[in-house]
């Protein structure tokens, strides 16, 4: 079975600014966990869009994403692609929702799917790493909005 996670949070900022933040694959290194991040191969038209590849070193593991849509200030898709955690992932998409007011402010919505690729206990396996992730999302939105303020 496919889990599906989903999290969200409102930045103090304009949609063009968040996605700049959340799409600069050298940011990542500044998250909890990640001692690196680099691309070992650059988008088609943009350094960090489509057919991206980033690398996040997280010491004992590292994991592999590949960006599959680019559009500023509107979304941002990726799938892992080499990961030592037991799934498949389907992908993952960050959107962007200006919110109406008098100041700029974006809602970024975090979703993403996976199945566990274990031989056994697929469903349970994959519900405590969609767990986990979404709680790693979660905590990445909230230095990003930090960052932003």
């Amino acid at each position: 079975p496919m889990q599906s996670l989903h999290v969200s949070r409102v930045f103090e900022a304009d949609a063009a600014t968040v996605f700049d933040v959340i799409s600069d694959h050298a940011g990542y290194a500044s998250l909890p966990g990640v001692r690196r991040a680099w691309l070992r191969r650059t988008g088609d038209a943009h350094r960090d869009g489509v057919n991206a590849e980033r690398v996040l070193d997280l010491g004992l593991a590292r994991i592999v994403e590949r960006i599959t849509e680019y559009e500023p200030g509107n979304a941002l898709g990726y799938r892992i692609i080499e990961s030592p955690l037991p799934i498949e992932h389907a992908g993952a998409r960050l959107t962007f929702e200006p919110l109406p007011g008098p100041t700029a402010r974006t809602r970024v919505h975090w979703r993403s799917q996976l199945r566990a690729s274990t031989p056994l206990a697929q469903a349970p396996v994959a519900f405590a790493i969609a767990r986990q992730m979404a709680f790693a999302y979660g905590v990445a939105l909230r230095i990003w909005g930090r960052r932003l303020r």
